[in-house]
């Protein structure tokens, strides 16, 4: 059984996310990918308005201080997947208004849609208790994020 932990690839991990409006969190976290090689520059613009225009239709702040921004694309082979830590917490417009700690973006082939659904609730399902999340909160090393997640599924 798949864990989330096998979806995370330590270069797509950001520990302190600077932003502060849903536009530059997602371009933050888009951006990282651009930089660590696992999206390319060309598909840089198309990502992050794909992004943006799913949260203007939902928020995917899902409450409990979890946001997950996702959507699917028909110009990547594989998933794409990128951790990034707020510690302060950032206005993200959850469902429950309160600040989102832990982003997980995902980005699915759309010929994966299945993946796709099937992967959003194992990240939710993996965050979903709000007491278990501090230690992934605090975390500034891979190795911290690995043993956060360490036991979950």
């Amino acid at each position: 059984m798949q864990k989330l932990l096998d979806l995370l690839d330590e270069a797509n991990v950001i520990y302190d996310l600077q932003a502060s409006t849903v536009d530059s969190i997602i371009t933050e976290m888009v951006d990282t990918c651009v930089a660590t090689g696992t999206l390319a520059e060309k598909n840089r613009e198309k990502l992050i308005a794909s992004l943006i225009q799913r949260e203007k239709s939902m928020s995917t702040g899902i409450g409990g201080g979890i946001a997950i921004p996702h959507c699917s694309v028909d110009y990547l082979e594989s998933s794409l997947t990128l951790l990034a830590i707020s510690k302060q917490g950032l206005d993200f417009k959850a469902i429950d208004d309160n600040p989102v700690h832990i982003f997980v973006m995902l980005v699915v082939p759309k010929n994966k849609f299945q993946d796709h659904i099937k992967t959003l609730a194992l990240i939710a399902k993996t965050l979903g208790h709000e007491d278990e999340n501090q230690e992934l909160i605090q975390a500034t090393t891979f190795a911290e994020v690995q043993t956060a997640l360490q036991e979950r599924q």
